[in-house]
Order: structure tokens, then sequence, then C-alpha cells
């Protein structure tokens, strides 16, 4: 494998990974999937046991760029301006944005993301808030080509913006192909559970003071993954290696696991708490557009607020 070696492979194809044979794993009996000398694995190693081309230049590619882009892998809470944008549009102002190096992505509404095919992922813009146990978002699979793999789950900012969840350093991700979850590389496969189609409703779980990330399919849970990053800044993601259909719901709507909704799981209230405007009659020093650009505009009684002054009624433009 030395001709792979570290050179910059963009992963621009789409890997076959779905049914690959990877190289034993012992389950346990609480269905961890043993394989604890995966994490240790140099990287020449781990590129003689993954099979296929598209898989190791792929994963030479995620570890390159994770040279080149350290994480942040800090405690911390939302910033001021963060907290402002909740205070705006709660759960709406967590939205995915696409970067640079993404190719054949779309997102509308900040939540509606379309994938068309390579490895390809979306981190969002903001991290979960770490102030309650309990944080949650859905994923429904809107549309799922036959052969195409979603991954979501949680990751570190900087995360490859080229590679599936749960397989590159400081990230968890569910996988849809063989519903499976993986935790920091494509051979660390610590949980077994059952795939997901069109129409699922996938769900992310994050405990931030324990550490502890759980995952759930049409509103049962199916597993609970242990992370050493209690208290850290992690970010929800979303990622595919082909063309489907995403809609994610960071809490703007109700979820399908209804224990989600009873706790208030959400990142934030569903929409933003600012007060209204004031009403006119309530106003002091507001400014009234009573004039029209193209002719002269005297206001009647019904066009002004009350207790405005007359004397600023009449207004002539024809100069």
């Amino acid at each position: 494998m030395a001709g792979i070696g570290l050179r910059v492979w963009f992963a621009r194809g789409k890997p076959s990974w779905c049914g690959w044979q990877q190289y034993q794993r012992h389950t346990n009996k609480d269905g961890n999937v043993g394989n604890e000398s995966a994490q240790d694995l140099s990287i020449e190693s781990a590129l003689d046991k993954l099979e296929g081309m598209a898989a190791q230049r792929n994963y030479a590619y995620a570890c390159q760029y994770a040279e080149a882009h350290p994480i942040d892998d800090s405690t911390g809470l939302l910033s001021d301006s963060e907290l402002e944008l909740v205070a705006e549009h709660g759960a709406g102002a967590w939205q995915f944005e696409v970067n640079d190096d993404n190719i054949g992505v779309s997102v509308r509404n900040g939540t509606e993301v379309e994938f068309t095919g390579g490895e390809q992922s979306l981190v969002a813009n903001m991290q979960f808030p770490n102030q309650q146990r309990v944080y949650y978002y859905e994923v429904r699979l809107t549309r799922l080509t036959h052969g195409t793999n979603v991954a979501v789950g949680i990751a570190m900012h900087s995360y490859p913006p080229l590679r599936l969840a749960g397989w590159a350093r400081n990230s968890v991700g569910y996988h849809t192909c063989d519903g499976s979850v993986y935790r920091s590389h494509p051979l660390d496969r610590i949980r077994n559970t059952r795939p997901a189609y069109t129409s699922d409703t996938l769900g992310v779980g994050w405990r931030p003071r324990s550490g502890k990330a759980f995952f759930a399919i049409n509103g049962v849970i199916i597993s609970h993954v242990r992370t050493p990053w209690a208290q850290k800044r992690l970010y929800p993601i979303v990622s595919a290696d082909g063309p489907c259909s995403l809609s994610v719901n960071m809490g703007t709507h109700a979820f399908v696991l209804s224990h989600a909704n009873m706790r208030y799981w959400a990142v934030a209230p569903p929409e933003g708490q600012r007060p209204p405007p004031p009403l006119y009659h309530c106003a002091s020093e507001s400014l009234l557009l009573a004039a029209s650009p193209s002719a002269p505009f005297i206001c009647s009684s019904h066009d002004i607020p009350p207790g405005y002054d007359d004397d600023h009624c009449a207004l002539s433009l024809s100069s």
C-alpha cells in the first residue's frame, strides 16, 4: 500500500462499501463489535485492511485532512452571538451549509439536504448547547437510492467534508447501509443494528455530561455508544455517498421519538422568544413612512399612529 501513501486523494467517486468483507471482529454479549486495535492502527496497516481503492484513497484523504485542519476538542458553551441567534430563531438557528469542498450537495431552508454522489458530509453551523442533560435531532430519509449509504451522528468542528460520519477522527455515526455504528474509524464498528430505508426517520441523541451518544429509528432507540468527549464541542452531522434527500429536524417540529418531546430534548424551543415589535400606540419616536416617491401625499387620520403630531401629517414631495 506504499503506492497510496498520504497523497491527497479526494473522494470524488462513490465507494461501494455496502456488503464489503472487513477484517475479523469479535462480537460481545452486549452487542459491541470488539475491535480495540482499530484506533491504534498505523495508516499503512489500516490501508492494508481496507478493501478497494475507493476506501483506501478516502481513508488517506481523511488522514491528511485531519493533519492540515486541527480539530477543536475544547469544552464550552454557545457564544453570545450564537445565543442571540437562538433567541431570535429557536431551533431554526441550527442549519447546514455547503462547504467549499462539497460537490453536488445542495441545502434548502437550512435543513433540507440533497446529495448527488461521492462521500460528502455537512456539519451544522452551531454546536450542541451543552447546558441540559440530553440533546436530540432527527433525519428523515425522504429519498434513498438503492446502494446509497447515509451516515448521521455527531462530530467535532473541522470534520473532513468528503468523509462519512464515523469514519474519521472525533466522530460517531450510524450507517444506513449495514445498520452499524462506527466511531472515528472505518474499521471500528462498535454496534451492529439494522439497516434503514426510504421514509425511515433516524434519531441522534447526545448526552454532553456523560459523553454518551444514542441512535434511534422510527422512534425506537436502537443503540447507545460511549465516547470520551464529555462537555466537548460536538456538532450534528449528516453525510451520504450517493443520491438521496434528507430532511433534518432540530426541534422546529415534533419528534417521532415521543420521549424526546416530553423531556424537551430539542436543542432549543421550536421558535424564537423575542417579543414582537411594539404597537403604534405604545411606540415613541417611531418613523411614519407616509409618502409616495412620485406624487404629493396627504394622509388621513386613519393613516397615522395615535398621538402623532398633525403638523407632520401633510407631506409634499413636489420638490
